[in-house]
This record gives C-alpha cells, structure tokens and sequence, in this order.
C-alpha cells in the first residue's frame, strides 16, 4: 500500500486559511480598474478552459465567521479542491478531474464517488471586483452552483497575494497528482 501524505494536504488546508485570511484583510480593496484587452477578449469568449487555475469563489464575507466556499482546479496536474473556509474553520476535499470541453468528470477519492458536472463562464459583475461568473449545472460537493473569479492573473495576484501560486504548486505535488503523471 503506497502511503499517503498527511503534512501535504495540512499545508493546503494552511495554504487555503492563508487565501481566506487575505480575502478578509483585502474584501473592501475595489481592485484594479482595468484590464489588458487580450485578457477581456478571451472572458467574453466564454472559454471553457477560463476554469483552470483561476481561484473561484462563491461570496465576499462580511465578518470573520461567514463562510465561503471556493473552487480551484489545476491545469497541470488532474486535481482541484472544493473548500469552505472562514477565519477559524476549513473543510476541503480534493477532487481528480477530466475536462472535456464544458464538462468536468470528477472523481472524489475521500468517498470514491464520481460526478459528471457542466459549466458556462461568462462576463459578470455581480459581485466586484470579479468579473467573471462560473455556473455550474450541479456542484457535487453540495455547495453553491455560482461562483466568481477574475479575468485578470495579475489582479488575482493583487488580491490573493502569493497565496494561490502557493496552493498551485503544493496541489501539483499532492499524491493523487503524482500518480497519474
């Protein structure tokens, strides 16, 4: 039996307080008002490949008790996470993915269930400074169908700091990323 690594999985869960804890010191900061017009280009496109390796969330929280639940999957490697953080509590599950298009077919190892899940990325501006609405047809994870991310790489690496380039590079080594490459 090939073992596991707690330590890793912990630093994503660090990793994910770190994201939520710079979403709440930074949540009144309206970000940047432009963008570079490849990059509006490609989001009114509707580009189902706008899904990988940008941080997706579902809500902006208002006191350090509220949660809310975010979405990453990476392009690198087939695994993502599904979490619900606050300031004190995290829950997360990760997932190993195929993407077909506007189709995600997940595997979620914790419970060895698989589901299939479309989506649509499209323009929005209901809640800023994010720009982008990713609707999911179902979430599998019993979370919110709607969630919201940014166009923009660089306003993502404004407003998360170094923190979602950490959860990256920490999910492309996790255990379930090594064993499919």
């Amino acid at each position: 039996m090939s073992q596991r690594h707690p330590g890793r999985f912990a630093l994503v869960l660090f990793l994910a307080v770190v994201v939520a804890g710079a979403w709440y010191v930074r949540r009144n900061r309206s970000g940047r008002s432009g963008q570079p017009d490849s990059t509006a280009d490609v989001a009114r496109g509707e580009d189902p490949s706008l899904v990988l390796d940008r941080l997706w969330l579902d809500s902006k929280p208002e006191k350090y008790t509220d949660y809310t639940q975010y979405f990453f999957i990476l392009s690198a490697a087939p695994i993502g996470i599904f979490q619900q953080s606050s300031a004190y509590r995290t829950v997360a599950e990760l997932i190993e993915y195929k993407r077909k298009g506007d189709q995600l077919l997940m595997h979620f190892p914790q419970t060895d269930k698989n589901r299939e899940v479309s989506y649509r990325i499209r323009r929005c501006d209901d809640l800023p400074p994010f720009d982008l609405c990713l609707d999911l047809s179902d979430n599998p994870w019993g979370g919110p169908r709607r969630y919201y991310g940014l166009a923009d790489p660089d306003q993502e690496q404004e407003l998360f700091g170094a923190a979602r380039h950490l959860l990256e590079h920490h999910l492309a080594g996790a255990p379930a990323a090594q064993a499919k490459k």
